[in-house]
């Protein structure tokens, strides 16, 4: 008899070994969290003066060591008019003293960032400070003439640096009042002279000036270290936003690098075994529905093998082969493809090459052309499309011109934005997933050439690409190679097929014993091995997937089989995997490379150019 599930009934056992319990998403029986809105402003401000307080009592430490050597300064100044004697000595080396421990403390209590407890021990020390060299220098005029210049000229600088350095403290001003005010009293108690009464007009007046400049310093500061403490919170906001974006940009192109990989290998599987059967019922009542089948996995290995061009050419693993060619094979090309499309949606398609020759990658170029000519298709409904090469002074310009509906000013800097398509508030997918110009944008910016279009609402628009002039002569009759079927191989070759996938592996067995070729299986990278040794290496070709489960990879399996064989056997790797760091590590390796969903017509023509 089990026992049920869930938690251990209270015991010993369970009071030895608690459960452990994580909420991940709480739900609408959970209580709200306390704090208003009102509570929350409330403590941001809270905080924000608490930040002000710890800047202000740092920014009076930073001055401390100037005003105290003013301390020195004017306690020397005001000694000079005193009479000589104990009393003044004793006063002198005080103030002195006072000066030069305002002047180590930026050394010795400024280093560390203060606690709350370090900043009030720092404010006492401050506060200290102020208020027993205000005590000493309001002392100095009962034991010197208070109208002598040296008195006046001492204390001026005492109070007004003073009130300068601790301004961004509030209240501290109050305190440094007292040295003119105490100046101003012995003044008066010294007698009515006239030259009494100026004296006590400069130190009431010098009174004024510490309560303003402390005011105005103290206002000015704070708003401007608030206004940099708003502004670094700002400041770090926007990028923890920006480092959430990052993360989520990551995780979505981890997303779509394992949804792609785990969509393409049934895919490639399908896409196998559909070939084979197309293959194998030639001339049957049932090949029309096969036929169907194959366009229709067609169509969705042109929306896997978008997005995967997307991914290559953003990991920066696709690299362009430049050249210099005649443009008339490659218009010849785009015409054979595209000619048909044309005639059915009732289009002329038209091509001038004009026996221009340019320097480029003649493979991209075609994907640009072919781009814009299906982009030219689906949004002309009358009239047709115009393909004519142009010479400039340094370059050759290939325009690709139609008679559609045109596009829209607002319109024109988003149409080469992934899954856009001009005009529709939903995407159709019978018109495409919306990829064809990001993919030319990004081709166009890969080779170094130029792009512009010109639109006209209601008369239709013009693609050209810009493409350096190449140095071939002008070639008239040069013919575009044939688009030939596949046809029998005239020796039987061996291929090693490595794949964890069950169902790939005999879709591959099953296509390519069609073709003519010999094959042997393989599960892993081990396997392959013991398959190598079996056949004692007569291995003509390796075709591998990248990832075979848990052990050695597609690379290490090849690189195994070569091993066996003692020469470098021929390798084609297959992968859906879409990751960035996949694709420039694969791209790296040096084997030929090829993307799931396969078009079974692509891999015949990889076998027949590696194995001849």
């Amino acid at each position: 008899m089990t026992e049920p599930d869930g938690p251990a009934p209270p015991g010993p056992a369970a009071a030895a070994v608690a459960p452990t319990v994580y909420v991940a998403v709480g739900g609408p029986d959970q209580p709200p969290e306390p704090g208003s809105e009102n509570e929350l402003r409330q403590a941001d401000r809270r905080a924000v003066m608490s930040r002000l307080r710890e800047a202000a009592l740092r920014a009076a430490l930073a001055n401390m060591s100037l005003w105290g050597l003013v301390i020195a300064a004017s306690s020397l100044l005001v000694a000079s008019a005193m009479p000589f004697g104990v009393t003044s000595a004793a006063w002198t080396l005080t103030c002195v003293f006072l000066g030069a421990m305002a002047w180590q403390m930026p050394a010795r209590l400024g280093r560390q960032r203060p606690t709350d407890k370090r900043q009030d021990q720092l404010y006492r020390w401050l506060v200290a400070l102020v208020v027993i060299s205000s005590a000493c220098m309001a002392a100095g005029p009962w034991m010197a003439p208070p109208e002598a210049p040296a008195v006046l000229l001492g204390g001026a600088a005492f109070v007004l640096v003073g009130a300068a350095a601790v301004a961004p403290v509030r209240g501290l001003d109050l305190l440094l009042c007292g040295v003119p005010a105490s100046t101003a009293l012995a003044t008066w108690v010294a007698g009515n002279d006239p030259a009494f009464d100026h004296a006590l007009a400069a130190h009431a007046l010098m009174a004024l000036a510490v309560l303003v400049v402390a005011r105005q310093r103290n206002r000015a500061w704070r708003q401007n270290t608030k206004a940099l403490i708003e502004q670094g919170d700002r400041i770090r906001t926007l990028e923890a936003e920006r480092d959430a974006a990052a993360r989520a940009d990551v995780e979505k192109s981890r997303f779509l690098a394992i949804a792609s990989h785990d969509l393409r290998q049934p895919v490639h599987a399908l896409a196998l075994f559909t070939a084979t059967l197309h293959k194998r019922m030639k001339s049957s009542p049932d090949e029309p529905l096969v036929r169907n089948m194959v366009r229709a996995i067609d169509g969705l290995e042109r929306s896997f093998n978008a997005l995967l061009d997307i991914s290559r050419m953003d990991a920066g693993s696709v690299a362009p082969a430049l050249q210099t060619f005649s443009l008339r094979d490659t218009f010849r090309r785009l015409h054979m493809h595209y000619a048909g499309q044309a005639e059915l949606a009732g289009l002329g398609l038209r091509f001038s090459p004009g026996g221009k020759s340019v320097h480029s990658d003649p493979q991209m170029l075609e994907r640009i052309l072919g781009n814009l000519i299906q982009n030219a298709i689906k949004y002309t409904e009358r009239g047709g499309i115009v393909v004519v090469a142009r010479t400039t002074a340094n370059a050759v310009n290939v325009e690709v011109w139609d008679t559609g509906a045109g596009i829209a000013a607002e319109e024109l800097p988003r149409i080469f934005d992934e899954f856009y398509q001009i005009g529709r508030g939903e995407r159709d997918r019978a018109h495409g997933l919306g990829m064809g110009l990001a993919i030319v944008k990004r081709l166009v910016r890969l080779l170094g050439h130029r792009l512009t279009v010109a639109s006209r609402v209601g008369r239709g628009t013009m693609f050209r690409v810009g493409i350096p002039i190449g140095g071939l002569p002008e070639l008239q009759d040069a013919l575009a190679p044939a688009d030939t079927v596949p046809m029998q191989i005239s020796r039987p070759q061996m291929v090693m097929v490595i794949d964890d996938e069950e169902p790939i592996r005999e879709g591959l067995r099953g296509l390519l014993q069609e073709w003519g070729y010999q094959v042997m299986t393989a599960a892993s990278a081990a396997q392959a091995e013991q398959v190598t040794q079996a056949l004692e290496g007569r291995v003509d070709l390796v075709l591998s997937d990248l990832h075979l489960g848990d052990g050695a990879d597609g690379l290490e399996a090849i690189d195994g089989v070569r091993r066996m064989c003692r020469h470098e056997v021929p390798a084609i790797l297959i992968t859906g995997d879409t990751a960035h760091a996949e694709i420039r590590r694969i791209a790296s390796s040096g084997h030929m490379v090829m993307f799931k969903p396969v078009q079974p017509r692509r891999l015949y023509d990889a076998l027949r150019n590696l194995l001849g």
